[in-house]
């Protein structure tokens, strides 16, 4: 099964050769570099896919998180242009240009939420005495899921958050004040009392959100928004949960 959730980078090569070489009468002619100049980005992209093209040319899909650390080739003073555009309309919905001698064009962050492009992630402003939570799930169309939170001791007396969450539909901030004990969120095949993921509560929780717990005397007030897919893991024979914090990855 094809992860999407990987990252995805950007071949140096591939960038070199596509600013300075070109064919001639079926012959790849090199063109010399003028310079090369580091380039960093970092972006997200839900719901579809996008193409990112530089000068014109396709380089690569984009899908889930991405993050890109490298260098890029100038054949001369023009700027290279990129675009991210819907992969499936070839609508443009994102343009820059690369600069030689602006560095604030060198970095940037994007964030596609299914309908635009932004610079940065929206998320609701912290509010005292609770967390808020919400969740995007990468999974097949087929496997909708339950949300609850529990001790883990009893699939029979978990407390319910969200019921029936198609995949690949984001969820609203769910409102968590201080628990009694140590809870965590855990994931059920929608309208079962069964785990998602091998019917083992060792596979179905998320072990990246900590639940607010009078226990030791959390005071609320995070915020998260939970990127979950699935990947393949050393040793295991099934899929498991893949976590990211779209907050704390891409926020204002």
């Amino acid at each position: 099964m094809k992860n999407r959730y990987k990252i995805l980078l950007i071949s140096i090569a591939v960038l070199a050769v596509f600013a300075t070489s070109c064919e001639k009468e079926g012959e790849l002619v090199v063109k010399p570099v003028k310079e090369f100049i580091p380039i960093e980005f970092k972006g997200f992209v839900m719901r579809d896919t996008l193409e990112q093209y530089f000068n014109g040319i396709k380089m690569r899909d984009l899908y889930g998180r991405i993050m890109y650390n490298g260098r890029i080739a100038f054949e001369d003073d023009a700027p290279i242009a990129m675009d991210l555009r819907k992969k499936s309309s070839g609508e443009v919905l994102y343009s820059t240009t690369i600069e030689q001698d602006d560095p604030a064009d060198e970095s940037f962050t994007f964030f596609y939420d299914g309908t635009k492009v932004t610079n940065t992630f929206a998320y609701p402003d912290a509010i005292p005495g609770v967390d808020q939570i919400a969740f995007y799930f990468d999974f097949p169309d087929d496997m909708p899921v339950d949300i609850v939170y529990g001790d883990g001791s009893d699939i029979n007396s978990v407390t319910y958050l969200a019921r029936d969450v198609k995949p690949k539909q984001r969820t609203e901030y769910f409102q968590i004040a201080p628990l009694d004990g140590e809870m965590y969120v855990l994931l059920l095949k929608a309208g079962t009392k069964e785990y998602l993921l091998n019917n083992d509560v060792n596979y179905s929780y998320m072990s990246s959100i900590q639940l607010p717990s009078k226990l030791w005397g959390s005071q609320g007030g995070g915020v998260k928004s939970m990127y979950v897919a699935l990947q393949a893991a050393n040793g295991i024979d099934h899929l498991v949960l893949a976590e990211s914090d779209l907050v704390q990855s891409f926020g204002k």
